[in-house]
């Protein structure tokens, strides 16, 4: 908007001097002062740029009072054109209330397992790692000290204890190198993720030493507004790090219309871009650092706030609105199209100003001017739109 009112005003004073050097050499110095000045005042873009900000102000206004943090007033326009919503399944779709439901070691008894794949990951801050540290440190496991620590986003992490290197991760992950796994635990691992949870394999020196298998709720808060976002004609997009047959079992419970698995952070942000691709408009919902690339690379960006979000994702990176709930991404929505349609009014009207009032300020340059106009009638003409448009963003406040 900034920029195209630059434009405006660059026209504005080229047309001013085009007609005052016209004029000077028609008719003069008095004729040419009088008609540019009127046809800079008709040509004036302060009509257009009063049709965004006061509707911006109350719209911001009651967006904060509802408790959401809006960071872009333009983020309202373009959120009115989404057509399209991609979301993370976990902490999203599921609740995030993860919980331990199955230790599956071989060569190890279940506390060894727990205790080493939680000495791991003490030094991530992924929320399956905290859970799997938090179990260890609730069962009174002795937890062993890490020499070396390495965390591949998406996958797991690298360790180096008693001189033993350690991996830990998604399956897909720790067998796509040469490691020394069983077929029990390759079936065991299908298995759980075909109930829905989450398998994360241990791997010490060349050897897949077991498995732990986590596990979270489909919310039901999100199940209903999956619904609602159904009835309003919204795409849906989900997507998730998990692998393809713990996703399935999750959206055997839910509707939605695509899936996508076993992604990467940069996995995520390229979905979001192969939408974009195909001309949809997205809105993306992300709740921790892994969902940042594709909330940035999305039309719209939604952080779901908690506080470990808000402590991950670093100040400088501007999310275009933060929400406590899913339920507050429909009331925007209907904000954003209020504000879209009152800024679409106001736009029309600074349009019309031009088009009434330009045509009798360039007349002037003719010997004799049909229709009698001085900067006296284009300042009360600019003025009657500005009023106009004044009291038609007012409209916002009734909201």
């Amino acid at each position: 908007m900034l920029s195209r009112i630059k434009f405006y005003i660059a026209l504005e004073l080229l047309t001013t001097a085009i007609v005052g050097g016209w004029q000077y050499a028609q008719k003069g110095l008095d004729s040419a002062i009088l008609t540019s000045l009127t046809v800079m005042i008709a040509f004036s873009p302060i009509c257009l740029a009063l049709s965004t900000p006061i509707v911006f102000y109350f719209a911001k206004k009651f967006i904060t009072s509802l408790g959401i943090k809006i960071n872009f007033g333009e983020s309202l326009l373009k959120f009115a054109n989404i057509d399209s919503v991609a979301f993370s399944m976990s902490n999203v779709i599921t609740d995030g209330n993860f919980y331990v439901t199955d230790l599956v070691p071989e060569g190890l008894s279940q506390n060894s397992l727990l205790a080493h794949s939680a000495s791991a990951v003490s030094e991530s801050n992924h929320f399956l790692a905290k859970k799997i540290y938090e179990t260890a440190e609730n069962r009174g496991l002795k937890l062993q000290r890490v020499a070396a620590f390495r965390e591949i986003n998406g996958c797991g992490v690298e360790a180096l204890m008693n001189n033993t290197p350690i991996r830990f991760g998604r399956p897909q992950w720790i067998t796509s190198e040469k490691v020394e796994i069983s077929a029990e635990l390759l079936t065991k691992s299908d298995q759980l993720a075909a109930k829905g949870k989450t398998p994360l394999m241990l791997q010490m020196g060349r050897m897949v030493r077991g498995i732990i298998a986590l596990k979270d709720e489909v919310d039901l808060n999100s199940q209903k507004f999956l619904e609602l976002l159904r009835n309003r004609n919204f795409e849906t997009l989900m997507l998730s790090s998990e692998s393809k047959k713990t996703v399935n079992a999750v959206a055997k419970n839910i509707k939605v219309d695509n899936v996508r698995f076993a992604l990467t952070s940069e996995g995520k942000a390229r979905e979001i871009q192969l939408m974009r691709a195909h001309g949809k408009f997205i809105a993306m919902i992300g709740k921790d650092i892994n969902d940042l690339p594709a909330m940035i690379n999305a039309d719209v960006s939604f952080l779901l706030r908690s506080e470990e979000s808000l402590n991950l994702i670093d100040d400088q990176i501007k999310i275009d609105f933060e929400i406590d709930r899913l339920g507050q991404f429909l009331k925007l929505r209907r904000i954003s199209e209020k504000v879209k349609d009152i800024v679409s009014q106001n736009k029309k009207l600074a349009y019309l100003s031009w088009f009434l009032l330009i045509p009798p300020s360039l007349m002037m340059m003719l010997e004799k001017s049909p229709v009698p106009f001085n900067p006296l009638y284009a300042t009360v003409g600019v003025v009657i739109f500005m009023i106009l448009i004044i009291l038609n963003s007012f409209r916002m406040k009734s909201i």
